[in-house]
């Protein structure tokens, strides 16, 4: 007998133990325990009810008699007797039927509240875990990328190391995209965060092309920004300049020669369309429907003439286009070009032609 009692003491402070350490264990039974809690509630509601119906009940008949007794002019009949005993019964079903309401959407929100807190604490883990590795990669990866391209400046490197070096730094720059897009899908868990403000799409597609300029300067390759005006929309900017960011890089690794345009336009509804168009390779009818999956690539893209992209930047252009509750539609053909139309939804007095009539706004970054 004692040493059933051993075991049981053990198992109970097993459990305990697991219980304060085991998050998953520990949310199961605050589950259960609240599971059980709001049956017991029921049945204490449905008792307390019965008893409730039932005193009104015999009060009700209990009145009905006296007054017979004590009529002598209006006869007592039996709807009398019964409409009252109605009235109770119906008031203490709504009654009731409003408490359990309650208590079921009392209970819900706990209960969903217990339910999710591991995956918000899972998440909260992994937006912690992501940003300290990314921000702890930038720091040795720029001090490599810093010595490699002072090794380059030097004239007595041979032309076997110079390659090396030069494949190192087109990698080391992968790693780069790789972290801002980690980066990216860090700050992506907290869309609260975001703020919106009117934002001038044209200066923010400038901008860009400026700023990718030095991609295209090994191709034969025009870059410029159509637009008639400039175009207002009611959006994040660091979240629109990384859409285009995403979205023109991609068509700058895919496009060897020809014309890559950024068209910002209004739409017949007012949206704002925002549309890259790029003369390159195009893509497979089997790829098209997964290009916004994180990390794919088809397989013109794992190799150097199709770029040598980390997988993520599409998929961050595909969320950050449903944070600002947009579309993002592609139309493509191999060997003819890709075009991606990012429709932005209108908001009153956001997608305005403010500013001057003005021509066709246009950078163009032709390379011999």
């Amino acid at each position: 007998m004692l040493t059933r009692w051993k075991r049981f003491a053990a198992s109970v402070t097993a459990f305990a133990h697991r219980y304060r350490t085991d998050l998953f264990v520990r949310t199961e039974v605050n589950i259960i325990v609240l599971e059980t809690g709001y049956a017991v509630l029921i049945l204490l509601l449905a008792i307390g009810a019965l008893f409730i119906l039932y005193e009104d009940i015999v009060s009700g008949v209990i009145s009905a008699v006296q007054a017979a007794l004590t009529a002598t002019t209006t006869p007592v009949t039996s709807e009398s007797i019964v409409a009252p005993l109605e009235v109770a019964r119906t008031n203490e079903v709504v009654g009731v039927a409003l408490l359990i309401i309650s208590a079921a959407g009392l209970f819900g929100y706990l209960i969903a509240r217990l339910a999710l807190a591991p995956a918000r604490g899972a998440l909260a883990a992994q937006k912690q875990f992501i940003g300290n590795v990314a921000h702890e990669l930038r720091t040795p990866l720029s001090i490599i990328k810093t010595n490699t391209e002072v090794r380059l400046l030097d004239a007595d490197v041979p032309e076997e190391a110079r390659r090396a070096h030069e494949s190192n730094l087109e990698e080391m720059d992968r790693i780069s995209d790789i972290i801002n897009n980690l980066l990216s899908v860090n700050a992506l868990l907290r869309p609260e965060q975001v703020r919106f403000d009117r934002v001038d799409v044209v200066a923010i597609a400038l901008r860009v092309v400026e700023r990718l300029r030095p991609l295209t300067k090994r191709k034969p390759l025009r870059l410029r920004v159509a637009a008639l005006r400039r175009r207002i929309a009611w959006g994040n900017a660091a979240a629109i300049e990384q859409i285009l960011m995403n979205t023109v890089k991609n068509a700058i690794h895919h496009t060897e020669k020809g014309e890559i345009v950024i068209a910002v336009a209004q739409g017949l509804r007012g949206d704002l369309l925002l549309s890259i168009r790029d003369s390159g390779s195009g893509i497979r009818r089997e790829d098209l429907h997964r290009i916004f999956e994180p990390f794919y690539r088809g397989d013109n893209a794992r190799t150097r003439s199709g770029g040598a992209g980390s997988g993520l930047g599409l998929a961050i252009v595909n969320e950050l286009v449903k944070l600002h509750r947009g579309r993002v539609s592609v139309q493509s053909a191999p060997g003819k070009g890709t075009t991606v139309t990012v429709t932005f939804p209108r908001k009153e007095g956001a997608l305005e032609e403010d500013g001057d009539d003005m021509d066709e706004v246009s950078a163009d970054f032709t390379e011999a």
